[in-house]
């Protein structure tokens, strides 16, 4: 199957790997002054006194930012990756299972069954 899609994840957590383990912050005083929790400059942004820059804030979280989004596309391909292979099972089997049994392979609580109304009009 060809696909136009480049898989980048690798590359993506690769440099995400080498960077040092430290969280990064704005500077106090200058938030155009991204630093490592040692005062280490991570990167200068210009002056900009104690008025946040957006560039700044996004800079000093993505590291933290970055892993958690690669831990989301983890985890949402694995789960792709078992429905996918939930309906291949279904396809070769050749009859149908409950929601309650597709809910349970994939690890979620199911549907959630509500009581019927009663019809009280014919009384």
């Amino acid at each position: 199957m060809h696909s136009a899609f480049t898989d980048r994840l690798p590359e993506i957590r690769a440099r995400l790997a080498a960077l040092p383990d430290t969280t990064w912050r704005q500077r106090s005083g200058d938030a155009g002054l991204i630093e490592d929790i040692t005062g280490q400059p991570v990167a200068i942004l210009g002056t900009s006194g104690d008025t946040k820059l957006p560039a700044g804030e996004f800079i000093a979280n993505a590291p933290a930012d970055v892993a958690w989004l690669v831990a989301e596309v983890t985890r949402l391909r694995c789960r792709d990756a078992m429905v996918t292979a939930l309906h291949q099972q279904l396809d070769r089997s050749g009859h149908l299972l409950s929601t309650r049994q597709i809910a349970t392979l994939i690890g979620h609580p199911g549907p959630r069954h509500h009581t019927p109304a009663v019809d009280r009009s014919a009384r």
